[in-house]
């Protein structure tokens, strides 16, 4: 998100948790570039998290002093001892995001869960960032962790009831990152489809809860 209308809608809907800024220059979403005043997002009273790819703690701490982060999702190459220096530099709670391709295995990544405070499960590419496609979610019910994780990854509206299903199969999945297939362009989301969505979701799983 960026843009100060869209943004004021998406809070006036009442249906997000959290709000994704992005701090990743390459990116077509990168925040700074569209020159609104830090002011503006500090005040937004949607939680805002904070979406880097290998930047040092320092920068990191700047970006969330800056902009008012209340989480910082790391979507590069970051080792858990850099997990670690950002948690404890910043004092924010961490995303780590885990870039899943066809040949996926949990080894190895036993190190991150200690400073962690969530995973984000998305689809590997070429380069850093999202695809906009889907990996296999059957991964996901194979998750071997106790740290709760997000999916992200193509979601579209259309994937309802396989979320839902997601939810139901998988107790420490604990929400879902939408974007590409949400967008009107890069940094300005489609309102409209968003609240069809969440509302379908938020519906379903009070079903399954009752």
């Amino acid at each position: 998100m960026a843009e100060p209308a869209n943004i004021r809608g998406l809070v006036d809907l009442q249906l997000v948790d959290w709000m994704g800024m992005i701090f990743y220059p390459p990116s077509r979403r990168y925040l700074p570039g569209f020159q609104v005043a830090p002011e503006f997002y500090r005040n937004i009273v949607l939680p805002k998290v904070g979406v880097f790819v290998n930047a040092s703690a320092a920068e990191i701490q700047e970006a969330a002093t800056t902009y008012g982060l209340d989480r910082v999702q790391l979507h590069g190459d970051e080792s858990p001892e850099q997990v670690r220096e950002v948690k404890q530099q910043t004092g924010l709670p961490v995303i780590k995001v885990l870039r899943i391709g066809a040949d996926w295995a949990w080894e190895g990544l036993e190190n991150y869960e200690e400073p962690v405070d969530f995973f984000l499960l998305d689809t590997d590419g070429p380069s850093y960032g999202g695809t906009g496609h889907r990996f296999n979610w059957e991964i996901g019910k194979q998750y071997p962790f106790h740290k709760p994780f997000l999916l992200s990854g193509g979601i579209h509206a259309d994937h309802v009831d396989e979320l839902v299903d997601l939810y139901r199969s998988c107790p420490q999945m604990a929400g879902i990152d939408i974007n590409s297939k949400f967008e009107l362009r890069p940094g300005v989301k489609n309102l409209d489809l968003i609240r069809i969505f969440a509302s379908k979701i938020r519906q379903q799983l009070e079903k399954t809860n009752e």
